[in-house]
């Protein structure tokens, strides 16, 4: 298109169009599915062109496809920032429950369209503070938040800094959402969140198991409200955690709990050794993984490097006859090194729950609370990380 046609409305009009009905579409199929369940998200779905959050060139049928687009990539071309999928945005939105006049605070502006969202929940008696680790996605979000002016002059305040710390001087506020996923939800979210608020934040738990909780402030505790599975890019900056994805050679990656360089190695090797056919398995449904993966930190997940699923298993550094490593791979145990390893793994995978992750409650303990006992009823697990203690129960119907 010539530079003298770009605002010829009769060029403009038909694209708006066009970008209302694939809008439309996209909502209709979202509400159908069960993601979007409220008339305010839907509304602020629908006032949001999400075109406008895409890369330069991004076709409208791909705008508004339910999928991911991504944003930036690093110099291996694997990507830091992305437009996050229409499905979990609205899932996370109706987990937040922002009302009218809600401060909130966004960790990882990165395009500003969950930033216009919330903009458009809150309005202009509320206000938005989003911060963002990189310079680059943080000015061009902003220049996309000025054109738009989303939520009727929703005050917006961006800062470029590190998530992790959050927006302190303007603290406390009601709702916190995090679009970056974490092994360990900071300290200063908690603290700036007031009392009663409501925080959501993609959790890294265990291999397999990302969940998008939403946690509801009770003094120095939070406790789940809300729990659904998702998969995010991980917190970046000082106090990203450890990649999750290690590649382990011959085009696989293995996702544990805290592997050591040294663990890794030691994975590695006893995958290129070439492995024992030891039987059939017993039958590991996804829920089961889940199930065993929470009572177990030994449990990791090998994928291709691109993702996709490969193998479930149980990795055991210091098993009698040294290290050991047991995958399920198509219904069968092929066991590395150390036989206990698969031993075990049998015995883990009949003894493991059929978690159903909707069902678990989740709460975030800081290092000196004291931890009641848990319910008599149902299954519950710790898991400890630096910052707090995470009592996860899951009780069956």
């Amino acid at each position: 298109m010539e530079s003298g046609e770009e605002h010829d409305p009769a060029h403009v009009q038909p694209r708006d169009d066009t970008a209302a009905r694939l809008r439309r579409r996209l909502l209709d199929g979202l509400r159908s599915s069960g993601q979007l369940r409220s008339p305010d998200v839907e509304r602020a779905m629908d006032a949001v062109p999400r075109e406008l959050f895409t890369p330069p060139g991004t076709d409208l049928r791909e705008a508004y496809a339910d999928r991911v687009v991504v944003l930036a990539t690093d110099s291996t071309g694997s990507p830091i920032s992305t437009v996050s999928q229409p499905a979990i945005v609205a899932l996370m939105l109706e987990q937040l429950d922002v009302r009218a006049g809600h401060r909130i605070l966004e960790i990882g502006t990165g395009s500003g369209y969950n930033t216009a969202l919330l903009a458009e929940l809150t309005g202009p008696r509320g206000s938005v503070t989003s911060i963002e680790v990189d310079d680059s996605l943080l000015a061009s979000a902003a220049a996309r938040l000025t054109d738009l002016a989303p939520g009727e002059g929703t005050p917006l305040d961006l800062r470029r800094g590190d998530g992790w710390l959050g927006v302190p001087d303007t603290a406390p506020y009601d709702r916190l959402e995090s679009t970056v996923g974490v092994d360990d939800l900071p300290p200063a979210w908690r603290t700036q969140l007031a009392d009663g608020g409501v925080l959501v934040a993609p959790l890294w738990l265990r291999p397999g198991l990302e969940l998008s909780l939403a946690m509801r402030r009770e003094g120095a505790l939070l406790h789940s409200t809300s729990v659904e599975q998702c998969g995010f890019l991980q917190l970046r900056g000082p106090h990203a955690a450890d990649p999750h994805s290690r590649a382990l050679g011959q085009g696989l990656a293995v996702i544990g709990e805290g592997l050591s360089t040294k663990q890794l190695e030691m994975v590695r090797t006893l995958t290129d050794t070439g492995g024992t056919d030891l039987g059939a398995a017993p039958r590991l449904s996804e829920r089961r993984w889940w199930g065993l993966s929470l009572s177990d930190p030994r449990t990791l997940l090998i994928t291709g490097r691109h993702g996709g699923h490969v193998a479930w298993g149980l990795f055991d550094a210091d098993g009698p006859d040294g290290a050991g490593l047991a995958v399920v791979h198509d219904g069968r145990v092929i066991g590395y090194g150390d036989g206990n390893a698969a031993d075990v793994l049998r015995q883990r995978v009949e003894d493991a729950p059929p978690v159903d992750p909707s069902r678990l409650t989740v709460t975030a303990y800081p290092p000196d609370a004291t931890i009641p006992a848990p319910p008599s009823r149902g299954f519950s697990w710790r898991i400890t990380r630096e910052h707090h203690r995470y009592r996860v129960h899951w009780q069956p119907e």
